[in-house]
């Protein structure tokens, strides 16, 4: 088991309600994580979540005490039975385009498809997260009659994408 797993099973909810899917975990050198504590920059996936899920928690805070608070945060999400999981374990090593990253997500949907199903119990709701998420996975996972409640691309929250990011999670989270 990685680092990355080691940090995301600490965090596993016994039932999980909600199950989040995103690309992959970032690179393996990497020091940033969802689930790791200390990440001071480029959390911007936690950061955004944590506001959607916990706004009264969150909205007088800062970034930086919001990170400060991330341990709290994360047995909040895990009791609420939230849990991230990503669609291929291994990191996208290189830069890709999108059209590219939907292929190598769609050729990773076995593995994928066996971890939905190893996660899932009859309450589970999925969440896909990011467009080549979305394009890759949402029919799939369909046919596969596969609870996922997104009927759109929840864009990724980085790179100016956080007011759509927060618009769409907490739409199909009333």
């Amino acid at each position: 088991m990685n680092k990355f797993e080691k940090a995301r099973e600490k965090f596993k909810p016994k039932e999980i309600k909600y199950l989040l899917i995103a690309e992959t975990p970032p690179k393996s050198d990497s020091d940033r994580f969802f689930y790791f504590k200390n990440v001071e920059k480029q959390d911007s996936l936690f950061l955004e979540t944590m506001k959607v899920l916990y706004p009264r928690e969150t909205e007088l805070l800062k970034a930086k005490e919001i990170r400060r608070k991330k341990s709290e945060f994360l047995k909040k999400f895990k009791n609420d039975g939230f849990y991230l999981i990503d669609s291929l374990d291994q990191p996208f090593e290189k830069k890709y385009n999108t059209t590219q990253k939907i292929k190598l997500i769609k050729n990773g949907q076995k593995v994928l498809e066996e971890k939905i199903q190893s996660l899932l119990s009859d309450k589970t709701k999925v969440i896909l997260i990011a467009v080549s998420v979305f394009k890759a996975n949402f029919q799939f996972l369909k046919n596969l009659d596969i609870p996922v409640i997104n009927e759109e691309a929840i864009d990724f929250p980085g790179s100016g994408g956080q007011k759509k990011f927060k618009e769409k999670l907490n739409r199909i989270l009333k």
